[in-house]
């Protein structure tokens, strides 16, 4: 640690110990640094202080909170790549698996989180820094401290950048951002003229086109320069959310920096010169078909108000339940054979009309389990000995959408279906709704299933939270739940949903996350097995109407096929359990 120490000195850096928490091990204050050698002698590590005192060093820090610390730097360099060739910047890899980046420039800002990503705690979504400077004030742990390690190039020769690399850098970086707050305006409320637009399918394109009419370049997917600007980024849409539009120059008037805005807001401040007013009467005449609008809490008429009760009259009745009538049991579309008493237990697993919910942390092989059950549900078969298809003969279509992957990606999840069962099927088809929309992809499965209604029987959304267009918004998750009771009701099919677990803890995301787990008739829990990366144990976490099943473990073999080994060759007696 002394030896380090001297190194930095010599070389114009200013250093302080640190703790093994990363904060300062001294009493004294360090923003002058720490020149004492002893004080280095039984210190846990030692920090590199950043600014004016270390030749104007800046460092960014990609911090690994989500557990994609690399994909998101390796995103980083392949923005910058020119940079990244010409110069010899020194990187560190950290102890919590994220990376610092090196450089000195002229001109440095002080400590500043360029990209955050909501996170929540205490039942609140907070923004989580995910890339953030260290700069004048600032400092950054540095090797030999345990744990981090610097891994490319020498921290003794850092490059001095330009001011505007440095700027294109922190651009690109700010372009990583997915926090947002939005301040609605009035006209943007619940069913008002702005809010009628915003939900609009079409809102996102008239609002890229609207930026690109007035100069805004639109660099590639998403990413967008400013007017008048040569080089770099300014903003970005859809990379905060779906119909988002985020500026991070402090030079886009009329848009300040580092805000968020919604399609209203961005075509009402370029055509209407911020009119929100004029704008929304004109979407009012568009959604309204210029009918007046009825005050919110205005009093009905006497007609509104029988055609009202007529109507609810009419629901009560098609509501009741007769109990002198009996409600047949709804038909299995999927079983489970388990193993008790020496004995297997064929039970239940999903039935028609209900929907359920497949959950686990990223890469736990949630889609590899879905995989071996549609595989079950489009041959009627049982796969493995363990998951049987029990569709009703005139209800065995099945469909798989996928709302995350490429189309590439969403090929092989289909095919890996047919690879379980060694043949082609006729009554599977898969999906990739990637591209669009939260709700052009409600709308999209909303005409599959009714295209497809007098045969659907077995489906599987893998993303269902692709279909909000905020993973937190309470609206929204009810929304999406109304959307899966509505479906599996009227078409009377049963849906399974693929939902991530938080990053800290085995609660599914999100308000929609919960909304779907306390309406769920199964809720099945996927997680890497602890010491052997292809495989995963599958668990129960809750189930209406029969026993839990065991726990089991799903294993991927050496074609990237999944496989339960749990009952195959085993000689048993069937005892099928009703419920």
């Amino acid at each position: 640690m002394i030896e380090s120490f001297k190194q930095y000195k010599n070389f114009g850096l200013s250093c302080l110990p640190v703790k093994k928490d990363k904060s300062p091990d001294t009493k004294d204050s360090w923003l002058s640094g720490i020149t004492n050698k002893s004080a280095y002698e039984n210190c846990h590590g030692i920090g590199i202080i950043c600014g004016m005192i270390s030749g104007n060093l800046e460092c960014l820090d990609f911090d690994n909170h989500f557990g994609d610390a690399k994909t998101n730097f390796s995103k980083f360099i392949a923005e910058i790549k020119d940079l990244y060739n010409k110069y010899k910047f020194p990187i560190e890899s950290t102890q919590s698996g994220g990376f610092h980046f090196i450089y000195s420039c002229k001109k440095i800002g002080g400590n500043q989180k360029l990209a955050s990503r909501p996170l929540l705690r205490n039942d609140k979504w907070i923004p989580d820094a995910i890339i953030e400077t260290r700069g004048e004030g600032g400092y950054f742990v540095a090797d030999p401290t345990p744990n981090y390690k610097w891994i490319r190039n020498n921290i003794l020769d850092v490059p001095e950048i330009t001011i505007e690399e440095r700027k294109f850098i922190i651009e690109v970086c700010k372009s990583f951002n997915e926090w947002h707050e939005i301040r609605k305006e009035s006209f943007e409320q619940k069913d008002k003229p702005g809010d009628l637009f915003n939900d609009d399918i079409t809102s996102k394109d008239q609002m890229i086109s609207c930026l690109k009419s007035h100069g805004w370049n639109e660099v590639r997917n998403g990413i967008f320069r400013r007017p008048d600007k040569k080089e770099g980024i300014s903003a970005t849409v859809g990379k905060v959310a779906d119909n988002i539009f985020y500026n991070f120059s402090s030079n886009a008037y009329p848009f300040e920096p580092n805000k968020a805005y919604t399609p209203f807001q961005v075509i009402a401040l370029l055509d209407y010169n911020a009119d929100f007013s004029k704008f929304a009467k004109e979407l009012a005449v568009k959604y309204c078909e210029n009918k007046p609008i009825i005050k919110e809490y205005g009093k009905p008429t006497p007609v509104e108000e029988k055609k009202d009760k007529n109507k609810l009259e009419y629901i009560l009745q098609k509501s009741y339940i007769d109990l002198n009538i009996p409600i047949e049991k709804p038909p299995v579309a999927l079983k489970i054979r388990n193993f008790e008493n020496g004995y297997i237990n064929e039970q239940r697993l999903f039935t028609l009309g209900n929907f359920s919910a497949i959950t686990g942390k990223s890469k736990s092989k949630k889609s590899m389990l879905t995989s071996v059950m549609l595989a079950a549900a489009s041959s009627n078969l049982p796969i493995y000995d363990k998951i049987i298809g029990y569709l009703p003969s005139s209800k065995n279509a099945v469909l798989l959408f996928d709302t995350e992957q490429s189309d590439y990606d969403a090929f092989i999840s289909g095919k890996r279906v047919i690879k379980i069962l060694g043949h082609d099927i006729e009554n599977f088809g898969t999906f990739n709704l990637r591209e669009y929309t939260p709700k052009e992809r409600c709308e999209i499965i909303d005409y599959a299933l009714e295209k497809f209604k007098d045969n659907i029987g077995f489906v599987v959304i893998d993303g269902i939270v692709d279909l909000s267009n905020a993973i937190n918004d309470e609206l929204e998750a009810s929304k999406v739940v109304n959307l899966l009771m509505k479906w599996t009701k009227l078409y009377n099919c049963h849906i399974t949903t693929v939902i991530h677990q938080n990053k800290n803890d085995n609660y599914a995301t999100g308000h929609i996350g919960s909304a779907i787990l306390k309406k769920a008739e199964a809720i099945i829990s996927v997680t890497k097995k602890e010491g052997d990366s292809f495989k995963s144990i599958v668990k129960c976490d809750n189930i209406r109407g029969v026993m839990d099943f065991n726990d089991f473990e799903i294993e991927i073999n050496d074609n990237g096929i999944p496989e339960i080994n749990d009952l195959l060759n085993t000689h048993y007696e069937i005892k099928t359990i009703d419920f």
